[in-house]
């Protein structure tokens, strides 16, 4: 059973989300359309490195759908309860690869993508190097984390 819900957070325009149990996560992420806000022109190449920031939708029932997923709760399972919001945060060698992955949720798919759908891409920070996305990735996460408190910030 499919439930359509309006979500009017995120950028700026309301977004439409699919709430059900047992979902492949990644449904509503259009590549490249939903990233091309964010190239310019020091990065003007989908290949480059980075950091990037996917605001997440929670199912109704996530209990259930946890609970039917994961023999155990996270430690962060409260925090993802009491969110209004769940940014997931990442770091790539290749932004458009790894958005790939997660939107085609085939590979390295993180636990909580596993029960919660992307609604959008918030954000893309170009870095210079693999390295200095993945040193800069925990550093963004929690900066969103200070910077937004009803909101569960994830980074594996």
């Amino acid at each position: 059973m499919v439930q359509r819900c309006a979500v009017v957070q995120g950028p700026s325009r309301p977004t439409e989300c699919l709430l059900r149990a047992g979902w492949d996560a990644g449904m509503s992420l259009s590549l490249p359309e939903d990233a091309e806000p964010f190239l310019n022109d020091d990065n003007p190449s989908w290949d480059a490195p980075g950091v990037y920031a996917l605001v997440l939708n929670k199912p109704k029932n996530l209990e259930e759908v946890w609970d039917n997923t994961f023999e155990e709760r996270p430690a962060y399972w409260d925090e993802l309860t009491e969110a209004q919001e769940v940014v997931y945060v990442g770091a790539a060698k290749s932004i458009m690869s790894r958005l790939e992955d997660h939107r085609n949720a085939k590979v390295r798919k993180a636990a909580l993508m596993r029960v919660c759908e992307i609604d959008h891409l918030r954000n893309i920070w170009w870095m210079s190097s693999a390295e200095q996305a993945f040193i800069k990735e925990s550093q963004i996460a929690m900066q969103l984390q200070n910077q937004y408190n009803d909101t569960y910030v994830h980074q594996r």
